[in-house]
């Protein structure tokens, strides 16, 4: 029987602090990889705390799976064709999308771009009809077929630990990657060395203190409800505006900004003019980063 081991994480990611608070908990249901991958469902069962750095307010889980590349092996995910497709003609991030399209406008002009984490490639269709020289950087191989097939883009089969770039970048992209990967000064930097001097970072990413505010208060609401943004790890750090903010000047970034995030807006939710609402309000108030309504944040950075 695989025995589902952990390497306790004992300094902050994002200022190297030791003094921590727990503020969650991450629950492991992997059991539907036990026929492709038993190791990796092993972890069924077993909990990590998620903690908070109380020198920068970053927030990270207290110990991660000895199991190697177990975040790889997570998202190799067995995604039909059909879904795939249907993930290319949705729309519900579009608004997203055209937001850090319009941000990157407004600092630079369309040149080479590369969109870290690019999925099935709708973003990438996007940025080409905005003017950019759109390639990507998808981690799933099927995926990252489809997005080259769907849009005649540069698709690149990989991470930024593998990829090898041929040429320096204008912009890059880095939309709810962040969120996903542990150590992520290291993604930021590595992507900094991709940008040709004075190119431009995207960043977009869950907002860490907010998104726990309405959890909580979904718990309120729905007794017996149990906030999952945490379990196996999908969402691996927890970015507050100030983290995002010194985590992108510790890689070496310059002329940081962070604001309120566009929502996802699903076709079929009636939900859609609240976060709307929120977005806007929390896009139009000095500060409005640190309303419990701002629930994703998008930053922009600059390579010297």
């Amino acid at each position: 029987m695989t025995v589902a081991e952990f390497i306790a994480v004992d300094a902050c990611w994002i200022c190297g602090g030791t003094s921590f608070e727990p503020i969650d908990d991450a629950a492991f249901d992997l059991t539907e990889y036990q026929r492709q991958d038993p190791d990796l469902a092993a972890y069924s069962g077993r909990h990590v705390s998620i903690q908070r750095c109380t020198a920068c307010d970053f927030a990270q889980p207290a110990a991660l799976p000895a199991l190697p590349r177990f975040f790889d092996r997570m998202y190799d995910q067995r995604w039909s064709d059909d879904w795939v497709a249907r993930e290319h003609d949705a729309g519900y991030k579009d608004l997203i999308f055209a937001d850090i399209l319009s941000g990157l406008a407004r600092r630079t002009r369309p040149g080479v771009l590369l969109d870290v984490g690019a999925h099935a490639g709708r973003f990438l269709r996007l940025a080409s009809g905005a003017g950019w020289e759109a390639e990507g950087l998808e981690l799933n191989p099927k995926t990252a077929a489809f997005a080259a097939r769907a849009t005649g883009a540069i698709v690149h089969q990989g991470n930024v630990h593998t990829f090898r770039p041929t040429r320096r970048y204008d912009a890059i992209t880095l939309i709810d990657v962040l969120e996903h990967v542990p150590q992520p000064i290291d993604v930021m930097s590595r992507v900094r060395d991709y940008l040709a001097p004075g190119g431009w970072l995207a960043v977009k990413v869950p907002n860490g203190p907010a998104q726990r505010a309405k959890e909580r208060l979904r718990a309120r609401l729905r007794p017996g409800y149990r906030a999952t943004i945490a379990d196996n790890l999908v969402h691996v750090n927890h970015f507050s505006a100030a983290s995002l903010t010194r985590a992108l000047n510790v890689a070496g970034f310059r002329d940081v900004r962070v604001v309120a995030a566009a929502p996802e807006l699903p076709h079929q939710s009636g939900t859609g003019w609240l976060r709307l609402g929120a977005f806007r309000l929390s896009r139009a108030v000095p500060r409005g980063t640190s309303l419990p309504l701002a629930f994703n944040l998008q930053a922009y950075a600059q390579r010297d």
